[in-house]
């Protein structure tokens, strides 16, 4: 279950990732340089995802199977 509730919340991340690159792209002026383009259109939804997965496995705590 805690699994599960991890990769929920990690796929659940994706769209506010994009969404919060987008924009940022745009304030950004489209930059069409590589360094600037890849940092923004790849870094920003990847650590979105990873912060919802980190999230994910730190609150699912409860539902883990404690085994004895």
């Amino acid at each position: 279950m805690r699994m599960l509730r991890t990769l929920i919340l990690g796929a659940a991340m994706v769209l506010p990732g994009l969404f919060l690159a987008y924009l940022v792209w745009m304030l950004a002026g489209n930059p069409a340089t590589e360094p600037l383009e890849s940092l923004i259109c790849n870094g920003i939804p990847l650590t979105s995802i990873g912060l919802g997965l980190f999230f994910g496995w730190k609150s699912g705590e409860e539902y883990s199977v404690k085994l004895e």
